[in-house]
């Protein structure tokens, strides 16, 4: 998850399910409709907190989600890890049990990721798509192309807290992923250093759900510092959107930060709007 801008100011993921570890879930006592999750990967543990009952956050329910948390920054392969809060949101308030939750076991900062959608397709007569540079973007090769993507992508989030830290194997994982499509991890090859990226834009499919429809998302994407300042970032995005609208998705989404100023007026180029808050609490 983020921070600075990617090169270009661009987003990244809110989690995923391409861990290196372990994934689970501890029971909260007394409520059904609270569940504790934890998702592993690399050096960094993800404890997301949901929330359906709506339930006032009460002392003995913070209590029994706090307890829940300590279960599982006890287990064995949690122990040394950077373990982090989070919680989804409403785009205009906050659910009082996170953040009562999120107090009661010391994680005090907060960081807030946007969760942005816009309908699909974009436009033929956009604007950004008058003034985007023309890039060729292919399909990302598997048994060829992680190691220059890991550079690209490390070099890209070099100051990011989560993104900025690739490897052989956290990228694998992601790629053993049931919802990993090579069409979608789109890549652009850098002319002027054969090997090596310009950038690239991952995209991924969620399937409709009871509560949502099926939409596309831009997952991942960045723009390596060798190549900031020529505009690759908005023909990246039409590129990733272009992509998911092919494939009969009319919704779009991604992640981005809050504080994110120049990806978020990007995004805004793009006519994404706020649909959801994430918060991640730290110690």
């Amino acid at each position: 998850m983020p921070v600075p801008p990617l090169s270009d100011g661009l987003a990244s993921p809110a989690g995923d399910a391409g861990q290196v570890g372990r994934v689970g879930q501890v029971a909260v006592a007394g409520s059904d409709g609270v569940q504790v999750r934890f998702d592993r990967r690399g050096s960094s543990t993800e404890i997301e907190l949901s929330d359906t009952t709506g339930r006032p956050a009460e002392p003995t329910l913070v209590r029994s989600v706090a307890d829940a948390i300590a279960v599982i920054g006890a287990r064995p392969e949690i122990v040394g890890t950077d373990v982090h809060l989070a919680a989804d949101h409403p785009a205009g308030s906050l659910d009082p049990l996170p953040e009562a939750v999120a107090d009661v076991v010391g994680f005090g900062n907060r960081r807030d990721l946007l969760q942005l959608r816009r309908a699909l397709p974009i436009p033929d007569d956009h604007p950004t798509r008058a003034s985007a540079p023309t890039v060729e973007m292919r399909p990302f090769r598997s048994d060829l192309d992680g190691p220059a993507w890991i550079r690209a992508n490390n070099r890209a989030f070099a100051t990011h807290p989560d993104q900025g830290r690739e490897t052989d194997a956290t990228l694998a994982a992601r790629l053993a992923a049931p919802w990993f499509d090579s069409a979608g991890f789109l890549v652009a090859d850098d002319a002027s250093r054969p090997g090596e990226l310009s950038g690239f834009c991952w995209t991924k499919v969620h399937g409709a759900t009871a509560a949502d429809a099926a939409r596309g998302e831009i997952y991942v994407i960045g723009v390596d510092p060798s190549h900031r300042g020529e505009g690759l970032g908005p023909a990246f995005v039409l590129a990733g959107l272009d992509h998911l609208a092919a494939g009969g998705l009319i919704t779009a989404m991604l992640y981005v930060d809050a504080d994110n100023d120049t990806a978020r007026r990007l995004y805004d180029r793009f006519g994404f709007t706020t649909h959801q808050r994430r918060r991640v609490y730290t110690p």
